[in-house]
């Protein structure tokens, strides 16, 4: 009898630590949880960089506490960059792709429930200049750039995806030299739109291979990379491609004078002169800026971008309400 007694005890004991144990995680998630909310933002850019980092320098991707609970949604700490190597090549015709980057993975990968914008990069390896940031050996390219366009969308309220898939593998599969590139994306491009279907704009993010001076511009001492809108003309329909670079183009030369470069219109023999914007009359090509500029001039730039989508979309919704 005194036997079971003590059995009983021990038992209601562990029942007891055991109880105990659950409210103390509770609690802990709990507050970590209101404590996350509400300092998460205030985060320092510089740690949120060194993780990004690392996890694209960890080839085996082990889980990493700390990165499973970064899902940000602020713009600035996506300052990323690239792993790579600075190289130069030289093309006779406009693949010209300067300084070249290594594919880098999208270390915050967030599911859009029906994105409208698609961002993508036919050349995703073109780079930019690595700057104060060579210590950590890695360059920035135009899929970073893809990325922080994409969290500055999202938070104005545009959901958008950015196109992840390898092209350089995709080219190296189908035996393409790198001037295949748009047929390498288009596939890509066409499949995102099966998948999703409620995808109405998009982007074919690139960068320059001109002088600093001809890409850069300053404003009240702030320096950004310079955009030129690319359209090709060389099929059926590219006025309604170009009307959309007019109107993107007109909004930033109103708002931020000095960051548009304009409108160039391609075709015939030497260049690709369709860029996949046959897909839809709201596909259009942004280089943001050149090989010399830096992340930090990109990204000042990337904003201005963003908030010149978010006025055009929002701008159509409208009219499309009034119709």
């Amino acid at each position: 009898m005194k036997k079971r007694i003590k059995v009983k005890r021990k038992l209601k004991t562990k029942y007891k630590i055991l109880f105990s144990f659950s409210i103390i995680i509770f609690t802990f998630f709990y507050v970590f949880q209101i404590l996350y909310t509400k300092f998460l933002v205030k985060l320092d850019n510089e740690t949120v960089i060194n993780q990004i980092v690392n996890y694209n320098l960890n080839t085996k991707k082990t889980p990493n506490l700390f990165y499973d609970i970064l899902s940000l949604n602020s713009t600035h700490f996506l300052l990323k960059y690239t792993l790579g190597i600075d190289s130069l090549k030289e093309e006779p015709d406009e693949y010209v792709s300067g300084i070249e980057a290594d594919y880098i993975e999208d270390p915050y990968v967030n599911s859009i429930k029906e994105p409208i914008v698609y961002i993508y990069n036919s050349h995703q390896t073109e780079g930019y200049q690595k700057s104060n940031n060579a210590s950590y050996n890695i360059t920035p390219s135009v899929l970073m750039a893809s990325y922080i366009l994409r969290e500055s969308l999202n938070d104005l309220g545009i959901p958008s995806m950015v196109e992840t898939n390898d092209i350089a593998e995709l080219l190296r599969i189908h035996s393409w030299k790198y001037s295949y590139s748009y047929a390498a994306s288009k596939i890509l491009l066409e499949d995102a739109i099966t998948k999703n279907p409620t995808l109405n704009y998009f982007i074919d993010l690139h960068r320059d291979s001109m002088s600093y001076e001809v890409t850069t511009t300053t404003i009240e001492n702030k320096k950004y990379a310079k955009i030129l809108f690319v359209i090709g003309k060389d099929h059926e329909g590219y006025e309604k491609n170009k009307q959309m670079a007019e109107s993107l183009d007109a909004i930033i030369k109103e708002k931020y004078p000095g960051v548009s470069r304009g409108i160039s219109l391609k075709g015939g023999s030497g260049v690709n002169g369709i860029y996949n914007q046959n897909v839809s009359p709201n596909a259009i090509l942004i280089e943001v800026g050149g090989q010399y500029n830096t992340i930090t001039e990109v990204n000042n730039t990337l904003n201005i971008i963003a908030d010149s989508l978010y006025d055009y979309i929002k701008g159509e919704q409208e009219n499309e309400k009034e119709r």
